[in-house]
């Protein structure tokens, strides 16, 4: 096997060789996943102005906050100043039609002559009047539009020569503000407002019909010194070497023995309110969404989706039970009924421009799904997000349109935490079985899979597993890690 990472430990192994040779190895891992999120940006700024490129005359697009200030102001005035342009070419069009009719009637020469050139005067004071008005609404729209990131994207000298022939002819456009933009400073829509609504909601009843008022289970409260009485979120405390668990420890959790139907007249109220916004939900227009808020959005409705199946057909008595309720579960969006499954692998999975790659077995209204409502581009930090209820599932949160990025990359953080660690039998890396399954979206192979891991986790925890895997040198992956079966026991571990 390849020669594993490392970085500064303060149990350096016994030969002297491999500190350096590991820390380098560490470096340009790092170097790599820097550049690659680097790399993620560009597109992502690509994809924008790709987008802005093809935009209709007069409707402004929604630019990325994340671009440069000094670019999103230049844009904004380009923006405005095509406008402009676009209206003063029309008047110059009234006006020649206006010189045509003249020239046309019976009014003396000298007449013609006179009164030409007072309209040439008129038209020319009242065009510089009209050039000096837009200039100043310029600079006094410029932070404005930038903050509302809806402008035109810089072009080159070609492509600001505009064509004459088209913009004489053309009406000005009605300028369509949107409310949106692409990037982390997205706002957050009715869409985005309602799914955080329904998942809200729904956490709160499960939280009501807990028994005896144990509405939530404290981690931290069972996170003790002594070794007998630590608390896993994920395994069982003699299974791995003690070790911090990090956000994990703060969650509220909720088990099949905590909820009863019993109490579910302590969520009546709220039970009619996730009635409402249910059929809220039904009825929303999905058009203008971007990325970011098509992410937010449907990672909370898949969890919505899970939820809600639940509370309509109960809690789980076995793994298997929970596996069938959650591939039953179905939820009402936008005027599609749509299952977990199909939330999951055809719109948060897999990407727009990858539904026509569908194979031909594929069905037309599954196509049309991946069309309609399925993401831009994939992002695969929604492994870490999607919670089926099941016990080895990461935590449930609500997620932001405006906050999506930064919340996904805490999400995969805390639940590696939380979820690897060190054999205390065999002394292997222990690793979730989720990772397994969606391995390529991480790496190519379970090596570099391994290495991933290792630069995701806080410090203590990297050393440990450097060392882990470091001690075992070439040896098969077996030998070097333990992956954790897949535990389908209902179960929730809550963001509150």
């Amino acid at each position: 096997m390849n020669t594993r990472i490392s970085s500064n430990s303060k149990k350096p192994p016994h030969n002297g060789t491999k500190p350096d040779k590991l820390g380098r190895k560490l470096a340009l891992l790092q170097d790599v996943e820097n550049l690659k999120k680097k790399l993620r940006h560009e597109e992502n700024v690509h994809r924008a102005l790709q987008r802005a490129f093809h935009r209709p005359l007069g409707a402004l697009p929604r630019l990325p906050p994340y671009l440069p200030q000094y670019t999103l102001e230049l844009v904004a005035e380009v923006a405005v100043l095509e406008e402009e342009v676009v209206r003063l070419e029309e008047k110059v069009v009234n006006f020649r039609q206006e010189a045509a009719h003249i020239s046309s009637s019976t009014t003396p020469c000298h007449e013609h002559d006179s009164a030409s050139k007072h309209k040439h005067s008129r038209a020319s004071s009242q065009s510089e009047f009209d050039s000096g008005s837009s200039l100043s609404r310029i600079a006094s729209s410029r932070k404005f539009m930038s903050l509302e990131s809806s402008s035109k994207p810089p072009q080159n000298d070609r492509a600001l020569a505009f064509d004459t022939e088209r913009n004489s002819t053309s009406k000005s456009l009605p300028v369509k503000k949107h409310c949106s933009t692409e990037g982390g400073g997205d706002v957050e829509s009715e869409a985005n407002r309602t799914s955080q609504d329904v998942l809200n909601c729904l956490i709160s009843i499960f939280v009501r019909m807990s028994s005896s008022r144990r509405k939530t289970m404290d981690l931290s409260s069972l996170a003790c010194s002594k070794e007998s009485t630590f608390r896993d979120p994920y395994f069982n405390s003699n299974e791995l070497k003690k070790r911090d668990v990090g956000a994990y420890k703060h969650l509220y959790e909720i088990e099949a023995r905590q909820v009863d139907q019993k109490y579910r007249a302590n969520a009546a109220f709220l039970i009619r309110r996730l009635r409402i916004l249910l059929d809220k939900l039904a009825s929303l227009k999905l058009d203008g969404l971007s990325h970011h808020q098509k992410l937010a959005f449907w990672i909370n409705i898949y969890n919505s989706c899970v939820m809600n199946g639940f509370l309509q057909e109960g809690i789980p008595e076995s793994p298997e039970t929970t596996v069938v309720q959650m591939q039953k579960a179905t939820i009402r969006v936008g005027g599609f009924v749509l299952n977990a499954l199909t939330i999951e692998h055809l719109i948060l999975r897999l990407p727009y421009h990858l539904n026509y790659t569908c194979t031909k077995s594929t069905r037309n209204d599954e196509k049309d799904i991946c069309r309609t409502l399925g993401l831009e581009w994939s992002e695969p930090l929604v492994t870490f997000a999607l919670s089926s209820g099941s016990w080895s599932c990461p935590a449930l949160r609500v997620y932001t349109a405006s906050q999506i990025e930064s919340e996904l990359e805490a999400a995969k953080k805390a639940y590696l935490q939380a979820a690897v660690g060190i054999s205390a039998a065999s002394n292997k890396l222990v690793v979730p079985k989720l990772l397994e399954w969606y391995l390529l979206d991480f790496a190519k192979e379970m090596d570099a899979l391994l290495d991933w891991i290792c630069l995701q986790l806080p410090d203590e925890l990297r050393n440990e597993a450097v060392q882990c895997l470091g001690s075992k040198d070439k040896g098969p992956v077996s030998e070097l890690v333990e992956v954790k079966p897949y535990n389908f026991s209902f179960r929730y571990l809550v963001h509150r």
